[in-house]
């Protein structure tokens, strides 16, 4: 009981609002489940190689990042709601779009467009639980969004891999492009109370700090981009491992998928809630991205692929939630009031990079290496990282 109670007790004090966010992000992440598949779609569909497949997704992180910038400009400017509202309708339409392309070069070039329009929507709305939440459990509503996500992520690919299975890959890109549209109609009715003009205040200018002159930010989130370039394998090159490797089907890939967001949810907010408690922010930081190193290692040290891939769905959810939600909270304590928007948008740009180098970095690297040696390479770059994470820890005061 006492267990039970513990849990509740992590998702209280959450205000409407970020509830509210949260179930906009859920509707649309349900429908997002194209993203894990894409990779597996280039190479088995398309018959791209790897080295093309890895290109027309790096097009995507390219508009991801671009998007991320664009997403946390306009939020200081319009309003967050209205950012969200322009993503959720662009991305409805970019999704749609991709049944158009076969090709190579016209596919990479749509796909920085769908890059665009669904990375405008994260910085708009973790700025949004800054500002519409409580300051007291601002990392928790950073984690309710992240659950929000990984709900639909544990949602989407079971359906996704059952639609590519049964009904060919023409059909989730369809069913995605619906589920954006839902989502935007879901904003208007539980948040429509949002959506009015933005006031402009003056502020004096040099007491703004910008984020692109905040170094010791800068620093922070390069050393959290090493990480991410090797957590995001996840939706590039382990599903092509699992594929050809492991030779899963597309439905067991996205059980997997199913597994690992299953995994996250029920694990984050209690354990985000135990590090609001202690008030310790970098320890579980740098814990987090060291534990994703590890769990790719698992996939190389193993020689049973049942062993290899439950540790690693284990270890690497695990670190994710220590890690992730994290990072956006310590970030936003070095923001002001009035250029939240832009802070949230460099921490939405660094996730966008990893989206943009990790295929480049990933899949054309497995083609020359193989997947067991790059697997330590993707290690080796975590841990990296948490170290470095760990040493830089004094140096990150408010």
């Amino acid at each position: 009981m006492k267990a039970i109670k513990f849990y509740i007790d992590s998702f209280s004090g959450l205000s409407r609002d970020v509830w509210c966010i949260a179930l906009i992000y859920l509707v649309n992440r349900s429908g997002e489940m194209v993203i894990p598949f894409m990779s597996v779609y280039l190479t088995d569909q398309l018959g791209f190689s790897k080295t093309q497949s890895g290109i027309v997704l790096f097009c995507f992180g390219l508009g991801a990042m671009m998007g991320a910038n664009l997403g946390g400009q306009l939020s200081d400017r319009i309003g967050n709601f209205k950012v969200m509202a322009i993503s959720l309708a662009c991305m409805g339409l970019a999704f749609f779009g991709i049944n158009m392309f076969e090709s190579f070069y016209p596919l990479a070039s749509w796909m920085v467009l769908v890059g665009i329009a669904s990375s405008m929507f994260s910085p708009a709305a973790f700025s949004a639980v800054t500002k519409w939440g409580h300051p007291e459990n601002q990392t928790r509503g950073y984690s309710l969004l992240r659950m929000a996500i990984n709900l639909g992520v544990a949602i989407g690919p079971a359906i996704g891999g059952f639609m590519a299975f049964r009904h060919g890959y023409s059909w989730l890109f369809v069913l995605d492009g619906i589920t954006c549209f839902i989502a935007l109609i879901t904003l208007f009715l539980v948040l429509g109370h949002r959506n009015k003009k933005v006031e402009r205040k003056e502020v004096i200018k040099e007491h703004v700090r910008s984020p692109y002159k905040d170094s010791v930010l800068i620093l922070f989130l390069f050393l959290n981009l090493i990480n991410m370039i090797a957590f995001f394998q996840i939706l590039f090159s382990v599903p092509v491992y699992f594929k050809e490797e492991v030779l899963l089907d597309e439905w067991i890939i996205g059980a997997f998928f199913t597994a690992n967001g299953l995994l996250v949810l029920f694990m984050e907010m209690p354990l985000v809630y135990l590090i609001e408690k202690s008030n310790k922010y970098f320890q579980p930081l740098a814990a987090g991205a060291i534990i994703i190193g590890i769990a790719y290692a698992c996939l190389s040290l193993f020689d049973d692929p049942l062993i290899a891939v439950v540790l690693y769905s284990l270890l690497v959810a695990f670190g994710e939630v220590i890690n992730f939600p994290l990072i956006p909270s310590l970030s936003m304590r070095r923001a002001d009031p009035s250029n939240q928007g832009k802070y949230m948008g460099v921490v939405s740009m660094m996730f966008a990079t990893a989206f943009l180098l990790a295929p480049v970095s990933g899949l054309p690297v497995v083609e020359a290496t193989g997947f067991h040696t790059y697997f330590f390479i993707a290690a080796g770059f975590s841990i990296l990282s948490g170290v470095c994470l760990w040493i830089m820890r004094r140096k990150f005061i408010v």
